[in-house]
């Protein structure tokens, strides 16, 4: 899988992304949209239940709510974020950030490839795993799983991905409109 990534210059993917909360168990929220990475920056783009868009540039996290309007400017967790996502466009390595253990797959309802469980060596991380589920002909994460202390699961599965497709450095840049 990393050596996959390792030559990875973009990737997109369409996404579902479902969100548990542990203090309401049993109850899932779904978003669905687009993911953009290039050089270790990103776009999400939120289509449903509401339009959003997550861009983060390199030094800032932006969050852009269109139908409120307003703006979300955050910059304390950027590099943390970075570092977090970094192998999916051959800027990190997965071994340098995390403890990786392969799991039995099948435990984890996954029979078309294999499960890594990944542990943050940084000690204060805000999550406590992630799990990578990668297909097995292509080697490509079709989902992940991120965990936090508080037992809150965030998972995006990622569909219909392409590399390498000389994605616009202007795709992952954010300019607030005037007056948001």
């Amino acid at each position: 899988m990393q050596n996959f990534y390792q030559n990875v210059a973009d990737f997109k993917a369409d996404f579902v992304q479902t969100t548990a909360h542990k203090m309401f168990a049993g109850h899932y929220q779904r978003s669905y949209g687009r993911v953009m990475f290039k050089n270790g920056l990103m776009r999400w783009e939120y289509n449903r239940p509401d339009k959003k868009l997550f861009v983060y540039d390199g030094a800032t996290l932006w969050i852009y709510e269109p139908q409120v309007p307003q703006v979300f400017k955050g910059t304390a967790d950027a590099d943390r974020l970075k570092k977090a996502l970094a192998f999916l466009t051959g800027q990190g390595k997965i071994k340098d950030a995390y403890r990786a253990t392969k799991v039995r797959s099948a435990a984890y309802g996954y029979s078309e490839g294999y499960v890594l469980k990944l542990t943050p060596k940084e000690k204060n991380s805000p999550f406590k795993n992630v799990e990578l589920y990668v297909d097995r002909t292509n080697f490509r994460v079709v989902r992940s799983v991120v965990i936090d202390h508080e037992g809150n699961r965030n998972r995006p599965d990622f569909l219909a991905s392409e590399t390498n497709t000389s994605l616009a450095e202007a795709l992952v840049k954010f300019k607030p409109a005037a007056g948001v």
